[in-house]
């Protein structure tokens, strides 16, 4: 996971135009997102939030334009389901990206659905990686 985190902080570089002044929540083990919050930092990132598990994400989510889901082991079923994103979301006006890195989707893919979200799942990331690492050879 740590060798990914350059690479994903780069894709949510792409998606936001940007993360300087921006804020983001992690969710999962400390562990886990450790080279997520310092490469995010480096980049300038205003504020970021570290959850262990979803409870607070209807408190956290107004708050934030970047959201990444790295739980430890790959989930029977989404940890993370469209009804809490929705509530979380509320009215908002400005992109909410969420980056899913788990094995198998942590996030229900009906979020992708919802207005202002815009989902990455595993496979997704998967093939972004897979071509850029095919445009770098």
């Amino acid at each position: 996971m740590q060798n990914l985190a350059p690479q994903v902080v780069s894709i949510a570089d792409a998606c936001l135009g940007g993360l300087h002044g921006r804020s983001a929540l992690l969710i999962g083990p400390e562990e886990l997102r450790r080279p997520f919050v310092q490469l995010l930092k480096q980049a300038g990132m205003q504020s970021i939030y570290e959850e262990e598990s979803a409870n607070q994400l209807d408190r956290l989510l107004p708050q934030v334009q970047l959201l990444i889901s790295i739980p430890a082991a790959a989930p029977a079923t989404p940890l993370i389901s469209a009804a809490a994103i929705a509530q979380g979301c509320g009215s908002r006006q400005v992109p909410l990206i969420i980056l899913d890195l788990a094995r198998s989707p942590s996030v229900e893919e009906m979020v992708g659905l919802l207005p202002f979200v815009c989902l990455y799942t595993p496979a997704d990331l998967q093939r972004i990686l897979r071509n850029s690492c095919a445009k770098a050879s």
